[in-house]
């Protein structure tokens, strides 16, 4: 009756590395950022997502690191994070340039209003449907 149903043989069940953990939710965040970079021209309340992701991102990342080289999906996550926090960052200080020049009188800012303008006006329900 000695038989022995231990599977692992006597040693310790082995558990999953948290730098894996946090390399995947790196590669995660990077990619939602910048899905979320695209995402503006729909509505320009998640404007600042894809920075907000792409910095959790890349502190993942590094967390995923810890004292060892980065495995191949932590660089993964830690390049699409950069791309998106950067992407982000651009993105978020051009759309407050081109609010801050459409208040003002020059030919730029004209143009802008313009542009605003008749986007928002295509972009409204003609009222004609339900007449």
């Amino acid at each position: 009756m000695g038989e022995n149903y231990n599977s692992n043989n006597g040693m310790l069940p082995q558990t999953p590395n948290t730098g894996s953990f946090f390399a995947f939710w790196s590669v995660l965040f990077g990619g939602l950022g910048l899905l979320t970079d695209c995402l503006p021209l729909f509505s320009i309340w998640n404007l600042p997502a894809g920075l907000i992701f792409g910095l959790t991102g890349i502190a993942l990342a590094v967390l995923s690191k810890k004292g060892k080289p980065f495995s191949h999906q932590a660089q993964l996550g830690l390049i699409l994070s950069i791309i998106s926090a950067v992407c982000g960052l651009l993105l978020a200080l051009f759309i407050i340039f081109v609010y801050d020049v459409m208040d003002t009188n020059t030919p730029l800012g004209q143009y802008f209003r313009q542009v605003f303008e008749a986007t928002t006006q295509a972009l409204m329900p003609t009222g004609g449907v339900g007449k």
